[in-house]
């Protein structure tokens, strides 16, 4: 929105070597960060002697928590002519290099929502400082690295008629109750005001024109539709923190409770509407909720603005674990792998997809009926890329996922020199890798070899034997792998 009453902007920051930030309550606020100063510039007019007289007084009290120290401003004094137009200049020092106006712009929902929330729970310091009734506009606000901090005036009530449709902007931070003309101001007012800046972090404003935002606000109408969440990216509308807390600020924008509103609930609804921002939470949370398939559309939402790595990977989780469709977590797995090659957790995926022989076997049936074996062949392409892009120590870790996928692919002999390879460290047998050992076993008995895979097989007993003795590994992962064994041998024909 523009400056109130066409304020020569340029002209004034010019003058001031500083830049434009917003409408405040009171005035627009100008930064000059490289001098550690905020200025608020409130046209002459909108003043009386007493107002002068209390904003001077200001300038000689002590730091209070929470509020940006009101100094002299500068050399040229309260009363200044800039842009053609006499201004009393409010002068603040502080460090701040941005105001919660410039947070409500930032183009990231999550860092919008985070600042505001910041807001809400240092509003009641500033209650404790400065008294209630304040109605903070986002320019009001600056961010600081230790917390926002307030650009103190004295609480003098709602702006003026004048100075509301001069600045449309005033307006959208105005309860209904100020908008009839209410004079009594106090907490819920500035916690209306707060709530009204959280809305613009999730959509546009409904009106630009101050006589008609004036009259929507003294009705207290609702935003709804394409306004109430057009600066959200589409997936995250169908966020149920984030929906929730629209509900809420509607709510509280257009039937404010009287008599108290608690500012750590609905700072704490924020919160959770922020944290759900991140898609792979919000996928997460679907998913823990037993709801796959409302996690995996989410996914796929999220993946139309962008090859989203970690949502990719997560939904390719999901689809080959939860929804039964490996085809469609090899091809999430494939896009992760072209957005960012040099990651590994997309290949750690893939080859936990070979590891479950049943999501594997469900794959070749899929393609069985294919014309020819061109993707049965990427298929092992991919397997075979997944496990040499892993680092050593996950390839030691993916071994026998690599191993069974060879065995399953006929290549048995290769197969059995690959199992020798990673079972061997120099000369030492590593016969503690059980899985691997039944896999290495397995090429045995495919070769025909029965006397080698008794031999392995006896190796192996043994081992389950000497943990199981020592406790050093749980017994239901000793179960099993004697319950594989007891399967190969007997389907090998072993007497």
């Amino acid at each position: 929105m523009t400056a109130p009453g066409d304020e020569p902007v340029g002209l004034i920051a010019q003058e001031l070597d500083a830049e434009y930030v917003g409408v405040g309550r009171r005035g627009t606020l100008y930064r000059a960060p490289g001098r550690r100063r905020f200025y608020r510039l409130i046209p002459g007019v909108e003043l009386g002697a007493e107002h002068r007289d209390e904003l001077k007084r200001r300038q000689h009290e002590g730091p209070r928590a929470g509020l940006a120290a009101v100094v002299p401003a500068d050399t040229a004094g309260d009363q200044q002519r800039l842009g053609g137009r006499w201004y009393q200049v409010v002068c603040y020092e502080t460090d701040a290099r941005r105001s919660l106006a410039d947070a409500i712009a930032d183009p990231d929902p999550a860092r919008r929502v985070e600042a505001v929330v910041a807001a809400l729970r240092a509003l009641p310091g500033w209650w404790e400082s400065l008294g209630p009734g304040m109605v903070p506009m986002p320019a009001d606000i600056v961010l600081t690295d230790s917390g926002p901090r307030l650009l103190p005036l004295p609480c003098w009530g709602a702006p003026s008629f004048t100075e509301l449709l001069s600045a449309p902007e005033r307006v959208l931070h105005l309860a209904p109750g100020l908008a009839r003309g209410q004079t009594a101001v106090g907490r819920e007012e500035d916690v209306f005001a707060l709530a009204a800046a959280a809305l613009r972090c999730f959509g546009t404003s409904p009106d630009t024109d101050a006589a008609r935002l004036l009259h929507r606000t003294a009705c207290a109408v609702a935003p709804s539709g394409e306004r109430l969440h057009g600066r959200l990216p589409v997936w995250m509308r169908r966020v149920g923190p984030i929906r929730a807390v629209l509900e809420d600020l509607c709510e509280l924008t257009t039937a404010p409770r009287r008599g108290g509103t608690d500012i750590t609930w609905l700072a704490d609804r924020l919160q959770r509407a922020r944290n759900a921002m991140d898609p792979v939470a919000a996928v997460q949370a679907l998913r823990a909720a037993g709801e796959p398939d409302q996690a995996l559309s989410l996914a796929q939402a999220v993946l139309v603005d962008g090859p989203h790595y970690d949502v990719l990977v997560l939904a390719a989780t999901i689809a080959y674990q939860d929804t039964a469709a490996p085809l469609e977590a090899l091809t999430l797995l494939d896009r992760a792998v072209e957005a960012d090659p040099k990651r590994v957790e997309a290949y750690e995926e893939q080859m936990s997809v070979v590891a479950i022989g049943e999501v594997w076997a469900t794959v070749q049936t899929l393609l069985s009926d294919a014309i020819d074996d061109s993707f049965t062949r990427r298929l092992d392409a991919t397997v075979q890329t997944a496990f040499h892009r892993l680092p050593h120590e996950l390839r030691a870790k993916h071994a026998p996922a690599m191993a069974s996928h060879l065995i399953r692919e006929g290549r048995v002999r290769e197969a059995n020199a690959f199992a020798h390879k990673w079972l061997h460290d120099g000369k030492t047998l590593m016969w503690w890798r059980f899985d691997l050992m039944i896999a290495y076993a397995t090429t045995f008995w495919l070769l025909g070899k029965r006397a080698e895979a008794a031999q392995v097989g006896d190796v192996i007993r043994q081992g389950l034997k000497r943990v199981r003795d020592n406790g050093s590994l749980e017994i239901t992962a000793i179960e099993l792998y004697e319950l594989l064994l007891d399967q190969l041998e007997e389907e090998e024909g072993n007497p």
